[in-house]
C-alpha cells in the first residue's frame, strides 16, 4: 500500500514539475507506481519469504470461487463507481452555483475526506478479515466483540478527525491555497461536510460486516445507501431551495440517514444470527 502511494507522489513531482509533462505526467506516474507495486508483490510470492507459491495450476477458473469473489468484489466496485458519479455531479452543480471558486472548495474538502478518514477506513479494512474468519468458525462471541471493538475505535478516530476539522479548518485551508474567496468559504463548508464524522464509522463497519460474512446483497445496498440512495438525491434537490449551502448540508444528512439504516440492519443481524447459545451464556 505504501509503494504505489509514495512512488506516485515522487513521480508526480518529477514528471509534472521537473519534466513539465502536465496531465500526461500524472497519468504515467499513476500507472508506473502500480507497476512498482505489482513487481514487489510478484517478487514476494516468488521469493523464499512467502509460504504461498504461485503455480500455473492456480490460474485455472474455479467458477464457485469466481462467483463468490465477483459478488463480494462488486460491492467495492459499486462504491468506487458511486464516488466517481458523486464527484461528477458535485463539480457540475458547484460550478453552476459558484463558479471555479466553489469547485476549488470542494476539491480541498475532497482531499480532506480522503486523508482524514484514512484511519477510520483502516479500522474497517482490518475488521473485515477478523469478522469473516470468526464468523466462518462459528465463533459468535468473537464476532460480536470484533464488531464492538471496531466501532469503538473507529468512532474514537472519527471524533478526533471531527475535532481537528472544527478547530483547525482555517489553518487546513491555507495549506492548500491563499485565494481569499476560497479561504473565506471553505472552513464553513468543511465543517458541514464533516459534521457527522463521529458516527459515520457505524455505517462503514456495518456495511463491511455483511461483506465480511459473504452477504453480498445487503453489503451492496448498505454501501450504496450513503452516497447512492441518500446523498445523490439530496444534492440534486436541496440546492434548488438553499443554494450552495444545500450542497454542504447534504453530506451530514446523508451520513445520519445511512447510519440509522445500517444500525437497524446490523442490530437485527446481531440479534438473529449472533445470539449467544446456552453454553456461551453459562460460560
Amino acid at each position: 500500500m505504501i509503494i504505489p502511494s509514495v512512488s506516485n507522489l515522487l513521480l508526480d513531482y518529477i514528471l509534472i514539475n521537473v519534466l513539465d509533462m502536465g496531465m500526461l505526467g500524472a497519468a504515467i506516474a499513476s500507472s508506473v507506481s502500480y507497476f512498482f507495486c505489482f513487481s514487489y508483490v510478484l517478487w514476494f510470492f516468488l521469493s523464499s519469504n512467502s509460504e504461498l507459491k504461485i503455480n500455473w495450476a492456480h490460474f485455472g477458473f474455479d467458477f464457485p470461487i469466481l462467483k463468490e469473489i465477483s459478488s463480494l468484489g462488486f460491492v467495492t466496485l459499486a462504491r468506487q463507481a458511486v464516488v466517481s458519479i458523486t464527484y461528477l455531479l458535485m463539480n457540475n452543480i458547484l460550478f453552476e452555483l459558484g463558479g471555479e471558486d466553489s469547485v476549488t472548495v470542494y476539491a480541498i474538502i475532497g482531499r480532506m475526506l480522503m486523508f482524514a478518514l484514512f484511519p477510520v477506513l483502516g479500522v474497517t479494512q482490518g475488521f473485515l478479515p477478523i469478522a469473516g474468519y470468526n464468523y466462518g468458525a462459528a465463533q459468535w462471541e468473537r464476532v460480536r466483540k470484533s464488531i464492538n471493538t471496531a466501532i469503538l475505535y473507529a468512532c474514537g478516530l472519527g471524533l478526533l478527525v471531527f475535532a481537528g476539522i472544527m478547530f483547525f479548518s482555517e489553518d487546513i485551508v491555507r495549506v492548500f491555497t491563499d485565494n481569499p474567496a476560497v479561504v473565506r468559504d471553505t472552513p464553513s463548508a468543511m465543517r458541514w461536510v464533516f459534521a457527522a464524522t463521529p458516527i459515520i464509522a457505524l455505517q462503514l463497519i456495518g456495511s463491511a460486516y455483511f461483506q465480511a460474512i459473504g452477504k453480498a446483497v445487503p453489503a451492496l445496498l448498505l454501501t450504496l445507501s450513503r452516497q447512492g440512495f441518500f446523498f445523490i438525491p439530496l444534492v440534486l434537490i436541496l440546492p434548488i431551495y438553499y443554494g450552495e449551502i444545500g450542497v454542504w448540508i447534504s453530506f451530514p444528512i446523508a451520513d445520519v440517514l445511512s447510519t440509522l439504516v445500517t444500525a437497524y440492519f446490523l442490530n437485527r443481524e446481531i440479534r438473529l444470527r449472533l445470539k449467544p447459545s446456552l453454553s456461551e451464556t453459562v460460560s
